[in-house]
């Protein structure tokens, strides 16, 4: 509850006030017009498609007390109308004045894929000693980081942050309304390449989250990402490596090189999954522990390690931050292990995916201990652009060397997938399907039990048809 006036939201966007009683109170900011609550702030924003002005009347019919408007236009005199040249920025301008009021720590977390595991691993290692405030599902976007702002409350002692980026100077606006102290980047990869180009301008944009960082602040950067260790010489004062150790070597990537302790100051070792549950040795300058989280693979070794070392920044003793590790279970549609019956499990991660992140899904696959086959049930990954091709060939180049028995894909681009995965490794078998429901028959017919089947695409795939299906008729 935000408990504002129209006085204070006026200046603090630089509009104007047309009509109406500059001492009404504004308790809640929304951007849907079916979402209007008492006191509520309508901000219409003008899309691709649709200019929400054209819902002004019904929001104020449906009991808005206020509006933002870019058009000039008045729709009731008796409710205050505020004139700002851009809706969307004057949601971010209040956003930064309505944060000013809650000094409260703020960690930033980006990068190409995990940030919203990752958000969540921090936030669940800080909550044993906070009332944390953290981005509610996927906002953090240039509208969503302003609306995840307004959730702050005098009840809150620390904030965690998703910051998502798809364009130039995108990041430049986040930072001004977050105004991150901390800052976590948990990789570069080609995810938004079609706009950004290059994963060089990928790294750059998103390393923009520590611009107006001084000397001591921490920027968490991934040492088992080659970009980023590279970029790590470039923020000196400020850079924190973080990682895992190279199983198949045993040694320690990092910006240092490679050995053991080399690079990395908090870092993951004895990596092994038991009962289920994944299980490492977290190393640090001080000293050492053994950490259990729910979640598998590697990329969520690396979440709980920057989680662990943030927690302990700020005052947490290892042993609590590791209780709320072990307390989280994840998120929905996101690597979520769906146990059906005659043992068949179904990894859900429907809810986007990303070459990196498709990578990171087979590793999971790799990892359950099912006596079965593993299927990997892909769909297309969308807004690559002209490099559509060549990043689903090389993740098909992945997959071919993965321990996967079978691909099942859905879409056109994933052609280019089943084709690496034919002429690298002949022995998988591969189907590619157009659409979801001829799919979900295929499925149904060859799954036997003991199985289990990674199910990941992007998120206008709509694979969670698959999921869905697969639960309901797997009983």
């Amino acid at each position: 509850m935000v408990n504002l006036t129209v006085r204070e939201i006026v200046g603090a966007v630089h509009g104007r006030l047309l009509c109406g009683n500059p001492e009404t109170i504004v308790s809640y900011i929304s951007i849907d017009s079916r979402d209007i609550q008492e006191n509520t702030l309508f901000t219409p924003i003008i899309g691709e498609r649709v200019d929400a002005h054209k819902f002004l009347k019904q929001v104020f019919d449906n009991g808005a007390a206020a509006a933002f408007t870019s058009h000039g236009e008045v729709v009731d005199v008796s409710k205050p109308h505020i004139l700002v040249e851009d809706t969307e920025r004057a949601l971010g301008d209040l956003a930064i004045y309505y944060r000013s009021k809650f000094p409260v720590p703020v960690i930033g977390i980006t990068g190409s894929v995990g940030k919203t595991s990752t958000k969540e691993m921090i936030a669940a290692a800080l909550s044993v000693k906070f009332n944390v405030l953290k981005t509610a599902g996927n906002q953090n976007s240039n509208i969503g980081v302003p609306l995840t702002l307004y959730r702050l409350g005098p009840e809150h002692e620390i904030a965690v942050v998703e910051m998502g980026i798809s364009d130039f100077g995108e990041m430049d606006a986040l930072v001004r309304f977050a105004g991150p102290e901390t800052a976590v980047v948990t990789n570069i990869g080609v995810a938004h390449i079609g706009i950004l180009k290059s994963q060089e301008n990928i790294m750059s944009e998103k390393l923009k989250i520590a611009k107006n960082f001084g000397p001591g602040q921490k920027l968490y950067l991934n040492g088992n990402d080659p970009l980023l260790c590279k970029a790590s010489a470039d923020y000196a004062d400020n850079a924190v490596m973080f990682g895992h150790e190279d199983i198949k070597s045993h040694s320690v990537l990092g910006a240092g090189g490679v050995g053991a302790g080399t690079g990395l100051e908090y870092y993951a070792e004895n990596i092994h999954v038991k009962d289920g549950m994944q299980h490492f040795t977290l190393v640090w300058p001080q000293g050492k522990t053994d950490v259990v989280i729910r979640q598998l693979g590697l990329h969520n070794v690396n979440n709980a390690v920057v989680a662990m070392a943030i927690a302990m920044q700020y005052g947490i003793a290892p042993d609590d931050a590791k209780r709320g590790l072990a307390a989280y279970e994840g998120v929905a549609m996101r690597q979520q292990i769906n146990h059906l019956s005659d043992g068949i499990k179904v990894i859900d991660d429907t809810y986007n995916a990303s070459p990196d992140s498709i990578k990171s899904g087979i590793q999971v696959l790799e990892l359950l201990d099912n006596p079965g086959r593993k299927i990997a049930v892909l769909a297309d990954v969308l807004e690559l652009g002209e490099l559509s091709y060549t990043c689903h060939y090389d993740t098909g180049c992945h997959v071919a060397q993965s321990g996967v028995d079978e691909v099942v894909t859905v879409g056109e681009e994933m052609k280019a997938l089943v084709k690496a995965v034919n002429e690298h490794s002949p022995s998988i078998k591969t189907h590619n399907f157009t659409c979801n429901t001829d799919a979900i028959q295929y499925l149904l017919s060859i799954t036997r039990p003991g199985d289990a089947l990674l199910v990941k695409g992007s998120r206008g795939m709509h694979l969670e048809e698959i999921v869905a299906a697969l639960k309901e008729k797997i009983v």
